[in-house]
Formats: C-alpha cells, structure tokens, sequence
C-alpha cells in the first residue's frame, strides 16, 4: 500500500464522526460566518484588486473581464455565502 493510501486511510478513519450534535453544528455555522469568512474575504480582496489593475494593460473582452465580470462574481459569491450563512445560523428558520 503507498504511502498516499495510508495517509487518506488515516485522515478517513480520525474524521469518522458518529453523532453530530446541535452544538457542534452552530459552532460551525459560527466559525463560518466569522473566521472563515474574514479569510475568504482577505482573499478575494486582494485578488480582485490585482485583476482589476491588470485589466489597464487588457483590451476588449478581457479588460471587461477583469475590470467587471470576475470582481462581480467573486463578490456575489461572498454576498451569497454570507447570507446562507446568516439564514443557516438562526434558529428560526427552521
């Protein structure tokens, strides 16, 4: 058996988890919406500030690209995550 194959095997057997409780789901849901998303923000800040100054050196298609279509994705994406995030984490929503 490989290495690899050890490893996955490992990783598989410490992440089995037989029961997942109420608490342990909310503290997911919390990490996600705090930590989680301040990171994946930082992230696509910086990458949408990087295509948006190369997208001065691009023409046609690819300026508007990179000067709008892939900041409105990134960001609509982050829009999106962190309103499922927000409906999941209330109770009464249910």
């Amino acid at each position: 058996m490989s290495k690899w194959t050890e490893v996955r095997d490992g990783l598989v057997a410490a992440l089995d988890v037989k029961e997942v409780t109420e608490s342990a789901k909310e503290k997911m849901l919390a990490g996600l919406a705090t930590d989680g998303m301040d990171a994946m923000s930082e992230v696509a800040d910086k990458f949408v500030e990087q295509v948006q100054a190369q997208a001065s050196e691009e023409t046609g298609w690819c300026a508007i690209r990179d000067r709008f279509v892939l900041p409105l994705l990134v960001n609509g994406t982050l829009w999106a995550i962190k309103l499922v995030l927000a409906k999941s984490a209330t109770a009464e929503n249910r």
